[in-house]
């Protein structure tokens, strides 16, 4: 897969979801952060959060409900668990005790390539990261993790990026075992 310069994570994301939906296969949206405005007068002049957002995307696919986040990094060999908020992980851990498939869409753009990280692996690295504060070598999840453990997502059938492929027979064996 390609990405041009400009065109941004989450854009191929959203067309990937407009695909998803086209093709009947899911309905994914984008969550709007609310923001309150500052004004001067009818100017609006700046704005802030209003409160701390879940995560970048929830839907439906095939009955079951679906929350992800979408982050990017530059490291070549790891991705930091710095990039991750507190309240994302809680929302997470929540999401999937109550059923739901919940994951993050890591884009490594130096190597120019995308994987899916489960709950399952994340929260065990999350853990780690919380019980080992500070110590060398917690602070991050490596790429080997990704290549050895997480699916490595391309175009397929139309879908510029299709992160839902084989989700549904990772989730079956965690609900199911």
């Amino acid at each position: 897969m390609s990405y041009h310069r400009g065109d941004g994570f989450e854009e191929i994301i959203n067309l990937a979801n407009l695909s998803y939906k086209r093709k009947g296969i899911a309905l994914i949206q984008k969550i709007a952060t609310p923001m309150k405005p500052i004004r001067r007068g009818k100017k609006i002049v700046s704005a802030y959060y209003e409160e701390k957002s879940t995560l970048d995307y929830i839907g439906v696919y095939e009955g079951v409900p679906i929350a992800f986040d979408a982050k990017e990094t530059k490291e070549e060999t790891r991705f930091p668990l710095s990039n991750i908020q507190n309240h994302q992980i809680s929302f997470m851990g929540n999401w999937n005790k109550h059923g739901g498939i919940t994951f993050l869409l890591i884009y490594f753009t130096k190597l120019n390539a995308v994987y899916r990280l489960d709950w399952i692996t994340l929260g065990w690295y999350w853990r780690q990261y919380q019980e080992n504060r500070g110590k060398r070598g917690f602070g991050s999840i490596p790429l080997s993790e990704f290549e050895c453990n997480c699916k490595q997502l391309n175009s397929r059938d139309g879908i510029i990026l299709d992160y839902l492929e084989g989700i549904k027979d990772g989730y079956e064996k965690i609900a199911n075992p």
